[in-house]
């Protein structure tokens, strides 16, 4: 097998690895709010322990104060994500929290056209229309309701988490294009943890998981939902590039829903399925150019 097959091989299963990482992110959030955790008690543990894993694992020579201060700038938008989407899953189900988080690639190309980093196609404004219409399918049948406004303060969450996620890849893009993606992620839980326990302290939220299971789910989620979910997506990415990479971790929200699924018990009513497929169909439609080049077989290098 040729160099360059086995890399490609061995960068899709490294990606798809990270699919699994991250999308048992929310069942590891249900089991840390069933142990009696909640979000700001969670979330400075997180990124504390991620950001000693991440400092521990770094590998080269330090980057430039300057450098550090805009990575620390980008993280601690980044964090916001973070509050809004646990916050969500406090009284949104897991599968509907991952649907509407996944409306984010959409929110992405409209995000990158108005900052002038990409130019807005027809296509985009008709990916977003579908993405949005299937945010409010999937809110309206998460409580019954008739319009999004009614659907409860979790599916704002889960949206505001989406948007910010989405801002969080566009600012990356334009103020840390030349920075190594590990020390993004490393800068980014450093970030994150300071954020987390300032906001924990001021609000009396701080304080430690206080029985075995609580410190199972919280350590699975620093561990396995943050560490290695970015080691493997980075380590992956480097064998596939930024964009196939990003088109293969989009199986992340299905691996969601099957988890949510087997071991929550949770079932998605016929308004979010119909709100699904119009979701994953825009991100399809906003990523076809991606998905040919994912199709299209590597080169075999000449052996003369």
């Amino acid at each position: 097998m040729a160099q360059s097959a086995r890399n490609e091989g061995r960068g899709l299963a490294l990606v798809a690895l990270s699919t699994v990482a991250f999308g048992v992110l929310p069942i590891l959030a249900k089991a840390a709010y069933a142990a009696g955790v909640r979000p700001l008690p969670l979330l400075p543990s997180r990124y504390a322990i991620a950001a000693l894993l991440l400092t521990l694992l770094a590998r080269g020579p330090a980057l430039p104060w300057r450098s550090r201060v805009r990575l620390w700038a980008i993280g601690a938008v980044f964090v916001v994500n973070s509050l809004a989407y646990f916050r969500a899953l406090q009284t949104v189900s897991a599968s509907a929290v991952a649907l509407l988080l996944y409306s984010y690639p959409v929110l992405v190309a409209l995000l990158a056209a108005a900052a002038g980093l990409e130019r807005l196609t027809l296509r985009a404004l008709l990916v977003a229309a579908a993405a949005f219409a299937g945010c409010a399918l999937t809110a309206a049948g998460e409580t019954g309701a008739s319009s999004l406004l009614q659907a409860g303060p979790g599916v704002a969450f889960a949206l505001v988490a989406a948007l910010v996620y989405a801002s969080y890849l566009v600012l990356s893009s334009r103020f840390a294009a030349d920075v190594p993606a590990q020390a993004l992620a490393q800068h980014l839980a450093q970030a994150s943890a300071l954020v987390c326990i300032v906001l924990a302290l001021a609000t009396g939220g701080l304080s430690l998981p206080s029985s075995p299971a609580a410190w199972l789910s919280v350590l699975g989620i620093a561990v396995v939902s943050t560490v290695v979910a970015l080691f493997t997506f980075l380590a992956g990415m480097a064998h596939l590039g930024p964009t196939r990479a990003s088109v293969v971790s989009s199986l992340e929200v299905l691996v969601t829903l099957a988890l949510a699924a087997a071991l929550l018990g949770e079932r998605l009513g016929p308004l979010q399925w119909l709100g699904a497929a119009l979701i994953l169909g825009a991100v399809v439609a906003q990523s076809l150019g991606a998905l040919r080049r994912l199709a299209r077989p590597a080169a075999v290098p000449r052996s003369d």
